[in-house]
């Protein structure tokens, strides 16, 4: 279940959606989300356990298998789900028309409590005990690269999203030899960090040195990749980076690390951790006198009620790579809605209801946009190998944005812009982003410069 502000009223949302008006890209009330899977088969009946197992699917059912981190350290990625899977029973409501015949489309979405192992466990299970035509997977290379491993291993069709695509490629052990046969990515890389969160680093006056905090996990181990990491877009537009090493994900104690930061005069901070280690980080950062005047952090910021739960205002400043808002050029394959609307929409919904968007829902949203085209296109969706090689050939607009799997950067992964975001709290004391660098992607518009933190 998920708590409600005592301001949830129709009042402060509507005040909420005429500051979305007027170009105001992310307002977060600071509740702490907890999601429970919601199982959808289309109009067909689901288990009464909840599972959505429901009646096996026949010829004419497209079996689609959903894991995602409904719960656990991850779960912010996939608070808006349940009004997604809400919004899907009514898309998928009348099939999919294939040649002629309708094929039903039978959704099985899967919780796997932020936990890679029971990621794979239970992409094997809708492979080879619940008959699924197709996975698909989202948030973080903990749930993606397991998944996509069980897929390859049963030539089983997959569509996967949010996790760096290196971290997913190199990560999950292939390359130019050894590339995805059965596994399509899409989201940004390393490049939609390194190489875009130092052209805002550029509008403030610092020492170029970069700490950096890199957990001892596949996102961390990606970042940290002396060819491909983020090093190597940073070090070319002339920053030094500072890593203390890695750290396990839970670490309650990070003296070491902020001793080194102060120690070698850091001015920027970056980095990947998980929402509850950055508030732990900052908190002590902020204790222990540790004062950057920039951090553009990656994943713990993605989601609003990081922010408001740091203590004492101290989220002020914080910044970030940020991949989608409403005033991104984008509209919805399903029926043209661009984000403004979706976010309208979401925030009016029972689901949505003391939630505020977050931008990774729309990405979700996006697996199944190409999920169902590469279904109208594939001639004979039971047919996998017609399926994926369907999947390979789309280049297509989403609420997500364009996504192409015909040009790389490598087989099987589709890339979409960044630019930089910065969080600020406003009067009512609520906290929006606004953006404050597009040097990378010019289409989206600058709310205001980068300002260093307070």
């Amino acid at each position: 279940m998920f708590s409600r502000p005592e301001n949830s009223s129709k009042r402060q949302r509507g005040l909420r959606l005429s500051r979305l008006r007027s170009r105001r890209p992310l307002r977060a009330t600071g509740i702490v989300v907890a999601v429970s899977s919601i199982a959808l088969a289309g109009c067909a009946p689901v288990g009464t356990d909840g599972s959505g197992a429901g009646e096996s699917g026949g010829d004419e059912t497209i079996t689609v298998g959903y894991v995602h981190p409904a719960t656990g350290a991850y779960a912010g990625f996939t608070d808006g789900d349940p009004y997604l899977l809400s919004y899907l029973r009514e898309q998928f409501a009348d099939g999919i028309e294939v040649d002629g015949t309708t094929y039903r489309i039978e959704i099985l979405d899967r919780d796997s409590g932020s936990d890679p192992a029971k990621a794979g466990e239970l992409a094997q299970q809708l492979i080879t005990q619940d008959g699924a035509d197709v996975i698909l997977a989202t948030s973080t290379p903990e749930t993606v690269n397991p998944v996509i491993a069980q897929c390859e291993a049963n030539a089983t069709p997959c569509l996967t999203a949010i996790a760096p695509w290196q971290a997913v490629v190199f990560g999950g052990g292939f390359g130019q030899d050894n590339p995805m046969k059965w596994s399509h990515h899409f989201f940004f890389g390393i490049e939609g960090f390194g190489d875009v969160e130092p052209r805002a680093w550029d509008q403030l006056e610092t020492n170029k040195k970069v700490g950096v905090l890199w957990p001892n996990d596949a996102d961390g181990g990606a970042f940290r990749d002396p060819e491909n990491g983020y090093a190597s877009f940073t070090e070319k537009l002339g920053y030094t980076i500072v890593d203390p090493g890695a750290y396990e994900n839970g670490t309650q104690d990070f003296t070491s690390i902020i001793s080194k930061f102060k120690e070698e005069g850091v001015e920027i901070l970056a980095g990947v951790p998980i929402p509850p280690d950055f508030v732990t980080f900052w908190t002590q950062a902020a204790q222990q006198g540790f004062h950057p005047k920039i951090a553009t952090i990656g994943k713990a910021l993605f989601f609003p009620q990081t922010v408001p739960s740091i203590p004492d205002d101290l989220g002020e400043g914080l910044a970030f790579a940020t991949w989608w808002g409403p005033t991104f050029p984008f509209v919805s394959s399903f029926d043209g809605t661009t984000p403004e609307e979706w976010i309208e929409a979401f925030e009016a919904s029972p689901e949505g209801e003391g939630l505020t968007w977050n931008q990774a829902t729309p990405q979700n949203e996006a697996l199944f946009e190409l999920l169902a085209e590469a279904i109208k296109a594939s001639g004979d969706p039971k047919d996998k190998t017609a399926l994926n090689a369907a999947i390979d050939g789309l280049d297509m607009m989403t609420l997500a944005g364009q996504i192409d799997f015909t040009s790389g950067p490598f087989p099987g992964v589709a890339t979409i812009p960044t630019v930089v975001g910065q969080w600020q709290k406003v009067d009512d004391g609520t906290w929006e982003w606004v953006v404050v660098d597009n040097t990378t992607y010019s289409e989206i518009p600058v709310d205001r410069p980068l300002a260093p933190i307070p």
